[in-house]
């Protein structure tokens, strides 16, 4: 029996990626759709995971989803082995795959390897042997054999090599020299590959037990600060009086993996493994739900309803920032656990993502695992089987926690749906054959698939979002006021600073409502008239007196990092430029160095310009930094944090200056974006928006969206707690619809503005885009690429007789230059324009976005 498999070898992919294998005679008739097998692909043979799509019966040529014939009878090869018993992707899911495939123009064993865990695949390594070659009168007789294969072959003579090994024998010669060596020997036959599969380990983790304690004359070590620490390691795991992880205890108790081998070699501690999956930990009580408003119960009967009939259905829930959205999703989740299957939740940046774990950890302890798609395989295989094993059925995480196969999905939650973090990027670096996908319509195809409900909860719904609740796809549901919070909860912080509640309403039992922060715009032209060029209004700087003052809490954004961002000469006007993307290079501080913030190149500051020799460079605008030190030398008592990509470049520096904060130990909070998205911080009083104007002037449709979007978030931040808030919003261009409009809230008014604006230009929601780009070196090879492609394409839809509009470009980016490359786009525009594109051969340099969220 003959299987078609999609081969998850990322070279496949540009050759459809989909190929038939016979099946092996030991597994005759056991493989089935969904199950993960390993297969020889490629002249070398080399082992590669695959996922059988279908059965196939008689000998004809096998064809794949797109209807390409994608091998000879006459050359199958044969599965080597299945790595799992049952097969780990059900049918919805193998179908969500080729929807994928079929709507971002990506072939299909690219959207399976989204699904597949690094961790599942086993380590294949070569193995080389010599075979024959040249024989007497000495190697360095032969003909046409280089240094370099001599060497290889007197080293093979002794024995076959790994890979590894023969890099090691080879190490003298530069690595095309190695690389030539072994292509040569094996197209002369004079050595063989072979292939070493490695046995997939199943992950486990370290745990450290207490056996005994020691005596109180016991010396633990040889000098104070030994004893001192393992000391403190026997006191963490007494107080646990359970078993720890090793890496969690070495951590915490500030000892080393000597110090745990030592006292087990007294017989004071064990330690064991256990699979990564198992846990010691005692769960806590879940957290009991507070009782829901008026307006949550009326959002919540439509859910709780779609739930119930275990049909796909989908919400758009529109929510006021701080208006309990987020005890909607916990409700939706218990529903769905209480039904015996799984859920999702999505969030938009890896910094939110264990604030939101924790609050689903409260309210279903033991059940949750986080997955931000940057685990080591390891991680991954391991948080795979507690899904698969159905042992955690709530994830939470980045967009690509999507794509975990949870058995009996019955839920999909994304939270913050507008934000443009869950549309793949488009990028050289990544291979154009992966789908740029957007996860909220990816989550949408997969709910209808596996009948799943849908919750897309925002502050800010995008048009789109709009749009597909007025066609009737979504159900709106909406959240018009801000819960506070809950009345003993707020008594008790109440008694704690010596506040009041009467400004607070009741509106249950338990729950108290209050308006959003007022929003104060001030005119900066009107600043400068009156003779202020500083950062700071003056009502945002009397402002932050009061709330540092009063011992409050205050966050100032701005979506731009560094300490300026431009630097030119003050006497010839030369802008200082990235020598990779030609854009300007950005001041930053501590240490002082330039940096692009496209490609991430640094340079040292020069002393003089490089066009005239002036010494006179000096940096225009501001960003974070220069904020930070404005606030730290007006208000040097005040504490100060910074968040932003330079000051927390990992997931647990974004988690620590959160925790920081929220604990108290700062009172100013300055950042970009990151401080827009979900942040519930109580004892913020006060949001200064330092520049509202920031990527207002960007050619791009979505621009005012995208700021209307980013200023009403992080005007939310403010007042969430007992002490109310208010907002200051410093701008040059107060008119601007989207700010106006942010001003007041009125996301009503600014969706009518921007919808009739798009529908007068042919922007989504009424056509849809595809954006081609192409990348080169060359400045002159990427214009003619561009060209040729633009030519054939424009033929190839005037037999498709599209309209003359369909097709814009081909012209250079806005950002024309990135990374070293010069880039060149053309944009599809119409009603389908996937469908146009379907049989077009578009060569594999160049990359497809289908409905891009920018086109810069």
């Amino acid at each position: 029996m003959a299987l078609e498999i999609a081969v998850l070898a990322a070279s496949a992919a540009y050759a459809g990626g989909v190929f038939t294998y016979e099946e092996p005679e030991g597994l005759d008739g056991r493989l089935r759709p969904g199950h993960l097998v390993l297969v020889p692909f490629g002249r070398s043979g080399r082992p590669e995971p695959g996922i059988v799509l279908r059965r196939i019966s008689g000998r004809r040529p096998a064809r794949s989803q797109q209807g390409d014939r994608v091998e000879n009878d006459r050359a199958r090869k044969t599965v080597l082995r299945s790595l799992e018993e049952d097969p780990i992707l059900d049918p919805p899911r193998l179908e969500w795959a080729a929807w994928l495939s079929r709507t971002y123009l990506s072939p299909i064993n690219e959207c399976l390897r989204l699904m597949i865990p690094s961790g599942l695949i086993p380590h294949r390594e070569p193995i080389y042997e010599r075979v024959s070659g040249p024989t007497g009168g000495g190697l360095e007789h032969a003909v046409a054999v280089s240094f370099a294969e001599q060497v290889l072959l007197t080293a093979l003579a002794e024995g076959p090599l790994t890979q590894s090994e023969v890099h090691a024998v080879l190490r003298d010669f530069p690595m095309a020299e190695r690389r030539r060596a072994l292509q040569r020997l094996l197209q002369r036959g004079w050595i063989r590959r072979s292939w070493r599969i490695g046995e997939r380990r199943l992950p486990t983790l370290r745990w450290v037990r207490l056996k005994n304690l020691p005596d109180p004359g016991f010396r633990l070590g040889r000098n104070r600060a030994v004893i001192e620490r393992r000391r403190r390691l026997l006191e963490r795991l007494q107080e646990a009086a359970r078993p720890l992880p090793a890496d969690w205890l070495q951590a915490e108790a500030g000892c080393s993996a000597g110090d745990l081998r030592q006292l087990a070699r007294w017989g004071f501690l064990e330690l064991f493994e256990q699979p990564a999956w198992e846990t010691f930990d005692p769960y806590p009580v879940p957290e009991e739900p507070p009782n829901l408003t008026p307006d949550q119960a009326l959002a919540w009967r439509p859910i709780a309803r779609a739930l119930e009939a275990g049909r796909f259905h989908a919400f758009l829930l529109h929510g006021i920032t701080g208006s309990g959205k987020t005890e909607l999703y916990l409700r939706a989740v218990a529903e769905t656990l209480r039904r015996g299957k799984g859920a999702i939740v999505l969030v938009p940046e890896l910094a939110l993502t264990p604030q939101t774990a924790r609050r689903f950890e409260a309210r279903f302890p033991g059940q949750v695992i986080i997955w931000t798609g940057g685990q080591s395989p390891a991680q991954e295989r391991a948080l795979w089987e507690r899904v698969r094993r159905r042992q955690a059925r709530v994830i939470v995480g980045t967009r690509s926690a999507l794509f975990v196969p949870i058995p009996d999905l019955g839920l999909i939650v994304i939270d913050e749906a507008h934000d443009p973090s869950y549309k793949q990027d488009v990028q050289p670096q990544i291979p154009y054959l992966l789908p740029a996908y957007h996860a909220v319509d990816a989550a949408l195809a997969l709910a209808r698939r596996v009948e799943a409900v849908v919750i897309l909860g925002t502050a800010t719904p995008g048009v789109e979002l709009r749009h597909l609740a007025e066609r009737g796809v979504l159900e709106e549901l909406s959240l018009p006021r801000r819960l506070r919070g809950y009345r003993q909860r707020l008594m008790e912080q109440a008694r704690q600073f010596g506040a009041s509640l009467d400004r607070f309403v009741e509106v249950e039992t338990e729950a108290l409502e209050s308006g959003l922060p007022p929003v104060e715009v001030v005119d900066m032209r009107q600043e400068l008239k009156s003779g202020n060029t500083g950062i700071f209004s003056r009502a945002l700087e009397k402002a932050l007196d009061q709330v540092l003052r009063r011992g409050q809490q205050a966050i100032l954004f701005l979506n731009r990092r560094g300490a300026a961002p431009f630097l030119f000469c003050r006497d010839c006007g030369h802008l200082i430029r990235c020598a990779r993307c030609d854009l300007p290079l950005a001041e930053h501080h501590h240490p002082t160095r330039w940096v692009c913030h496209h490609c991430g190149a640094v340079e040292q500051p020069a002393a003089r310009c490089p066009r005239c020799g002036s010494r006179r460079l000096k940096g225009m605008g501001i960003g974070t930094q220069a904020v930070e030190e404005a606030v730290r030398k007006r208000w040097p008592e005040a504490r100060v944090l910074r968040w932003d990509l330079d000051a927390a470049p990992t997931r647990a520096t974004h988690a620590l200056i959160w925790q920081r904060f929220a604990n108290g130990e700062a009172d100013v909070l300055i950042g970009t974006q990151v401080l827009t998205k979900g942040l519930d911080l109580p004892l913020v009083t006060l949001v200064g928006v330092i520049l509202a104007d920031v990527g207002l002037g960007l050619p791009d449709f979505r621009a005012a969206e995208r700021t209307f979007q980013l200023l009403v978030q992080v005007a939310g931040r403010a007042g969430r707690g007992l002490f109310g808030g208010r907002v200051i919003l410093q701008t040059y261009r107060p008119d601007h619809p989207a700010i106006a409009a942010a001003a007041r809230y009125d996301v009503e008014s600014f969706y009518r503005k921007e919808l009739a604006f798009r529908k007068a230009h042919g922007y989504p929601p009424f056509q849809r885009l595809v954006r081609l780009l192409y990348w080169h070196a060359d400045a002159d090879r990427a214009r003619e690429a561009a060209e040729r492609i633009g030519e054939a394409l424009r033929h190839h839809l005037e037999r498709k007789e599209a309209p003359p509009t369909a097709m814009i470009g081909p012209a250079p980016c806005y950002f024309s230059r990135l990374r070293g490359l010069y880039r060149w786009h053309i944009l599809l525009r119409g009603p389908d324009p996937v469908a146009w594109l379907r049989d077009f051969p578009l060569p594999p340099d160049w990359r497809v976005d289908v409905d891009p969220l920018d086109v810069l």
